[in-house]
């Protein structure tokens, strides 16, 4: 597994619609997420990029080339840290959970994060002659007259490697995570379908407000009571498992027609029925056309909430 498949599998797991829309109800992680997730990649560009180069020397773009290969693994390590903050809510602590990141950090404050002064107790620079591809010298001078001055050879190939196996790690722990969070989310709806709240009877439930006639508004006002609190019961329960009717556009447009034709319907046939019996028969036609869309999107939420294991 490299850090481009584990990307591409926590955005489909971010993608799901559940997950998404529990991202979007706040905007600063939504924002935080999907930032993070495109500089993971476009960090890793540059480091590939890197490690494709031909040799340099300090005078053929090498300051250029280290500057950008440092200052890209330092803001991929942040880019984990945020994403792993958003999903788990946890920061991810380097010098307890990662130190040998955190040298990587400190390299890159100490050679061209902060090298004219960490602090007034530390200073340092890279050795000119000393760049190439594979490796720098950084010289470091302290204010301690007691500690001497150090010169230190880094290994850009080591660098490189670690954070990349330490970076999958990050990223695997966090796929995992929301892996664990998606399957106990549909866990808690095992055995509970939303087909069981339509009607057993809806064929018989649409006849009786198809029907006309003066002694009919009765058994209209039951069976169109019966459909509405059938409908309510439904859309709580899609609420429930997706946060928001946002979540699925087709869901939403659906619910929003259902709401009209229901309104329209509770209006002018059961509070004061009006004379047209044709408009009303075409609103019926209208409510049982979206009622079967209803039946067919619900069927898809049941089939995907009654697989628990969720792979990508």
């Amino acid at each position: 597994m490299n850090i481009q498949k584990l990307t591409e599998r926590i955005r489909d797991y971010a993608n799901h619609a559940w997950r998404r829309e529990l991202l979007y109800q706040d905007k600063a992680k939504w924002n935080k997420m999907w930032a993070s997730m495109d500089v993971i990649g476009d960090t890793q560009l540059a480091i590939d990029f890197y490690a494709a180069l031909p040799e340099f020397s300090s005078n053929s773009g090498g300051y250029l080339y280290i500057y950008g290969l440092l200052q890209s693994l330092f803001v991929q390590q942040d880019a984990c840290s945020h994403i792993n903050n958003v999903i788990t809510g946890n920061k991810i602590g380097w010098k307890s959970d990662y130190p040998t990141l955190l040298n990587i950090r400190e390299i890159r404050n100490m050679s061209i994060g902060h090298p004219g002064s960490r602090g007034d107790k530390s200073f340092h620079h890279i050795s000119r002659i000393s760049i190439s591809k594979d490796s720098f010298e950084m010289l470091t001078y302290y204010s301690d007259e007691n500690s001497k001055s150090e010169l230190k050879k880094i290994s850009i190939k080591k660098i490189i490697d670690k954070q990349n196996d330490l970076v999958i790690g990050i990223l695997s722990s966090i796929e995992g995570y929301m892996k664990s969070e998606l399957k106990n989310h549909k866990k808690k709806f095992e055995g509970k379908k939303l087909a069981d709240s339509f009607p057993s009877d809806l064929h018989y439930v649409f006849s009786k407000l198809y029907e006309t006639g003066s002694d009919s508004n009765a058994l209209q006002k039951v069976h169109f009571t019966i459909l509405l609190e059938a409908y309510e019961k439904i859309k709580d329960g899609i609420i429930y498992r997706y946060v928001s009717l946002d979540a699925l556009s087709g869901i939403k447009y659906n619910n929003e027609m259902l709401d009209y034709i229901f309104n329209r319907l509770d209006r002018d046939m059961i509070i004061n029925r009006i004379d047209d019996d044709k408009e009303l028969y075409i609103f019926v036609q209208a409510l049982e056309k979206e009622w079967e869309e209803l039946e067919d999107m619900t069927k898809e939420i049941d089939e995907e909430f009654s697989d628990i294991e969720f792979e990508t």
